[in-house]
């Protein structure tokens, strides 16, 4: 073959750029198959770590247990099937099977680069199923998880729209969706739902949109700490178009805390308004918080069975004696109605003083033992005139609460200060006194 008479491969090839292009496309093949060998051992031991974090915190909570298979699968992908068993100390517990497809990568499912996309499959038990393809219309839940390098991850999860009917009731739902991110021994996730309607009989119930997040970080032992928020619109319930109770908008917070010897606990929440009965409450708070549980004690009390045919009630008994010798408390930080001068609120803290000889069992089987063993305080303040007009949405008929609250302060179980009445009651192993008085 006479020069200048090549074919047009074997003239490309001999041009430095495209052997340069040549090379960096091979070098792409290789470095994606080798990666791809990579994402799969990688895969692999990222979806086991992910379910056993995951087995942990659910079995933790004791709302679920669960078991997976073994990983079944080669350099593309595999499967693995994973059973929940919802509420499993109940009468009637609900087992769900996850049934997972793993891709691998490194564009796994020519998806977003990383070691592999997790596509699962919800299935429920038969009847429950049949009853949820009829209100999905044939639509199905997604949960789709991008496992990146790494081992942190992405699940975007999805529950359709529907409508079921029964019984002569009608629930529609709009489509739940939202996010999970993990990374590491940190999650956080978020999601939101615009809301469901259920009518029957006349009535309605409409529940506003719901938005949610939370973050947490787990530890071996379960503990770890967490927060969550939950913001729900306006719920409202009517019959035959008259309006039976409109509450919210309401927002529910909660924290749990750990460190090397206690973990704490707290919950939140308030209610922008609420008419029940004809009757308006604006401004509704309860904060409670629970402190100083023993970390190590709870951390054993997770893994008490009381359905085992083997369980030992003795276990529970020295578990919570363990629990009332670290002295927990339990704390009402704000019980409040109202806002400014309209504001009515209570606080109170009530503290646990079991020494080490108090049989737990026993002290549950007599009250009177059980409140010897506690210092409760409380304390309730607000202005005369908000604390007559709760008094009297409460209970009706001005005059009577009027009489009343004049009694108590005769009585000496109101005390005046100015504009505002206040009462202080404490509960220990001397009775029951109010303002600084026993109660006869």
């Amino acid at each position: 073959m006479r020069r200048g008479t090549a074919s047009y491969t074997e003239r490309d090839m001999m041009h430095p750029t495209a052997r340069t292009a040549l090379i960096a496309t091979a070098a792409l093949l290789l470095a994606g198959a080798g990666t791809a060998v990579v994402a799969g051992e990688q895969t692999q031991r990222n979806v086991q770590e992910q379910l056993e974090r995951t087995r942990k915190t659910l079995e933790g909570s004791g709302l679920a247990t669960m078991v997976s298979g073994p990983y079944q699968g080669n350099v593309m992908g595999g499967t693995q099937v994973t059973k929940l068993t919802l509420l499993p100390k109940s009468a009637e517990p609900v087992v769900v099977t996850l049934t997972s497809r793993v891709h691998n990568g490194p564009f796994p499912e020519g998806r977003a680069f990383g070691a592999a996309t997790v596509v699962t499959d919800v299935t429920f038990p038969p009847d429950v199923q049949k009853q949820l393809d009829a209100a999905l219309g044939g639509q199905k839940i997604s949960i789709t998880t991008l496992v990146k390098f790494g081992g942190n991850s992405v699940t975007t999860y999805r529950v359709p729209e529907g409508q079921f009917t029964g019984d002569g009731t009608t629930m529609a739902w709009k489509a739940v969706t939202g996010n999970v991110y993990s990374e590491g021994e940190r999650v956080r996730g978020d999601g939101q739902w615009p809301g469901l309607t259920v009518r029957g009989g006349g009535g309605l119930i409409t529940l506003g949109a719901s938005t949610w997040s939370t973050t947490g970080q787990t530890a071996q032992d379960g503990m770890g700490n967490a927060t969550t928020t939950l913001n729900v619109g306006e719920i409202r319930g009517s019959d035959q178009g008259s309006t039976v109770f409109n509450v919210g908008p309401v927002k529910a917070e909660s924290e749990v805390k750990s460190d090397a010897q206690f973990v704490s606990s707290s919950a939140r929440y308030h209610v922008a308004r609420a008419t029940l009965n004809g009757q308006t409450y604006d401004d509704m708070t309860l904060n409670l918080t629970m402190g100083r549980l023993d970390r190590q004690v709870l951390a054993q009390l997770g893994h008490v069975d009381v359905a085992d045919q083997n369980f030992d009630p003795k276990t529970l008994n020295s578990i919570f004696n363990a629990l009332l010798q670290a002295g927990p408390t339990l704390s009402v930080d704000r019980l409040s109605v109202g806002s400014g001068t309209n504001e009515v609120q209570l606080n109170a803290r009530a503290a646990f003083k079991a020494g080490a000889d108090v049989d737990w069992m026993t002290l549950m089987l007599d009250p009177e033992a059980l409140m010897s063993q506690m210092d409760v305080q409380a304390h309730l303040e607000g202005e005369a005139q908000a604390i007559e007009e709760l008094g009297t949405r409460i209970a009706g008929q001005r005059k009577n609460v009027a009489s009343m609250l004049q009694a108590a302060q005769e009585e000496g179980l109101l005390v005046r200060k100015g504009t505002r009445l206040a009462a202080d009651l404490r509960l220990d192993q001397d009775g029951l006194k109010v303002n600084g008085v026993p109660l006869q």
